[in-house]
């Protein structure tokens, strides 16, 4: 019989979170959500909190129904979303509720956090994205407004290392998770430099683990109040994002991921953090995952947008589900696009008069009902993905040699002789793949050595007649050749002495010859 294995998952994302009996038996994996519950933020004195209470409260209530379930887990861990934190004073008690992310404390916060420090270098010092929410600023936000609470604080912790401490008692922060604060350099250690040009007190700044690090077993009190019994906390990577990304089943090193859910984080695996000048204007990121190892990502605002519109429109009398979205917004009609990328998006009083500004301010009209509002966000996150690629494909190219050598070996001789051209000429963007035909043919012959001659060709735009010395003689466009008698020669219905270009000509000259006679591609 196969050995089995279980394990308890907490994953607490910024509108829900659940508890997941993991089952790992016979190299399968297989999963129950046990506890789904809501996520809430509270508004106190203009300050927009995390309920941290009522969600450890959760926390406890999915350990104790695991524990009811006789299902005595290896190990429990837990995973949320990234950039805030709570303060612990020197009892160990809890100094505040964590403030959300999307409070507006940290607005314009880049342009004061610049006078210390700029942008750019922060970037370069922690190689990600210098986003407004990060911990960094948001700390620079209580130091700029008089917050005693650092002064006072003995321990910083991220969001599951809180929930950690409060379950076993052990003070320490997750790699993936503390990476996210914009405090850990690209040598995955506290960023000294940032943290003494912020003036930001080191001592509060816990030991660093690394994902998977055994923290210890649930607390007496804790074991005792769910049933549970001394179970052992594992640190796994902490943000939400990290594991997911540790999670794919990716094989090889092509390939690349997008973890969707409030935010979309769309990336690769890569052997270093990538902090070029390029990546920084890209806006991307570089995080970290199990091994650890890094990713570059970039961080999209995601269904974030659709949940905010959920938020507004779903009403008991008139309920406003995903479902109903996703059904009125393949009903809709296509074609309206909005800069989902917008910092106007990022925390709107109201997400749906934001897109319609957005909408309205483009020069669109306005959509025609609630489905197409819906519609045009999801497509236009679609777009936001595609664009993301190319981004990435050109912030890390895959060495052409390390794709050849995995190709056929004609193919590949194909391609290295191509690539022996300088790159700024037409042998360089050439195709040797074409259709050609012997001058013998009648156009109704060449038709149906067309037909089997096709697949061999990437794109046809023109029928080439070559001589038996393989010399050009004419061209045929596949309208002349459709259009013409079958029993017409070739060389009757051909172009002769057709416009053509040496492989060593300049791309600029060869793309004026196109434009200049109206011509879909050129003979080399």
């Amino acid at each position: 019989m196969a050995a089995e294995h279980q394990f308890l998952a907490l994953d607490l994302g910024a509108e829900s979170g659940r508890g997941i009996i993991v089952t790992l038996r016979g190299g399968k994996l297989s999963m129950e959500e046990i506890h789904r519950f809501p996520n809430r933020r509270v508004r106190i004195g203009g300050t927009l909190y995390w309920d941290f209470p009522a969600l450890y409260g959760e926390v406890i209530s999915a350990i104790g129904i695991c524990a009811e379930r006789k299902v005595k887990p290896a190990g429990i861990s837990i995973d949320t979303w990234g950039v805030d934190f709570g303060l612990l004073d020197r009892t160990g008690a809890l100094l505040s509720n964590p403030v959300m992310y999307r409070d507006a404390r940290t607005e314009g916060i880049h342009e004061k956090a610049a006078r210390i420090m700029p942008i750019e270098e922060i970037f370069a010092a922690t190689a990600l994205h210098a986003m407004p929410i990060n911990t960094l600023f948001q700390l620079h936000a209580m130091q700029l407004a008089g917050s005693p609470l650092l002064d006072v604080a003995e321990t910083f912790l991220m969001m599951p290392d809180l929930i950690g401490y409060f379950l076993t008692g052990v003070r320490a922060c997750e790699l993936a998770i503390a990476q996210t604060s914009q405090l850990v350099d690209t040598q995955c250690r506290w960023c000294r430099e940032i943290l003494q040009r912020f003036d930001l007190p080191e001592r509060i700044f816990p030991e660093l683990v690394g994902p998977a690090k055994v923290l210890g077993p649930l607390a007496g009190p804790v074991a005792a109040e769910t049933g549970m019994g001394p179970v052992p906390v594992i640190a796994s990577a902490g943000h939400d994002t990290g594991a997911a990304v540790g999670a794919v089943p990716g094989e090889g090193e092509n390939w690349a991921f997008n973890s969707c859910g409030t935010w979309s984080i769309l990336g690769r695996l890569v052997d270093s953090p990538v902090a070029s000048k390029a990546c920084f204007e890209a806006g991307f990121t570089n995080e970290i995952t199990y091994g650890p190892a890094w990713y570059l990502a970039r961080n999209i605002l995601g269904l974030w947008l659709v949940q905010e519109l959920r938020r507004k429109w779903d009403r008991p009398d008139d309920p406003w589900d995903y479902s109903r979205m996703t059904a009125e917004a393949g009903a809709a009609a296509p074609g309206l696009l909005a800069n989902v990328d917008d910092g106007s998006l990022l925390a709107p009083a109201d997400m749906e008069e934001a897109l319609l500004a957005l909408i309205r301010g483009s020069g669109q009209a306005a959509p025609e009902g609630r489905g197409q509002l819906v519609r045009c966000v999801l497509e236009s996150l679609a777009l936001q993905y595609a664009w993301c690629v190319d981004v990435i494909e050109e912030l890390t190219p895959v060495e052409a040699e390390e794709l050849l050598v995995r190709m056929e070996p004609a193919d590949a001789a194909e391609i290295r002789d191509l690539m022996s051209y300088p790159p700024d000429t037409a042998g360089s963007i050439m195709t040797p793949a074409f259709v050609a035909v012997s001058p013998r043919l009648t156009t109704g012959e060449a038709l149906a050595a067309l037909s089997q001659l096709a697949g061999e060709a990437e794109t046809i735009y023109y029928v080439y007649v070559i001589d038996a010395d393989e010399r050009l003689m004419g061209v045929l466009s596949l309208r002349e050749l459709v259009l013409s008698r079958r029993d017409e020669p070739v060389t009757r219905a051909m172009i002769a002495n057709p416009t053509t270009v040496r492989d060593t000509t300049d791309q600029e000259v060869a793309a004026q010859l196109l434009v200049d006679h109206r011509l879909l591609a050129l003979p080399v």
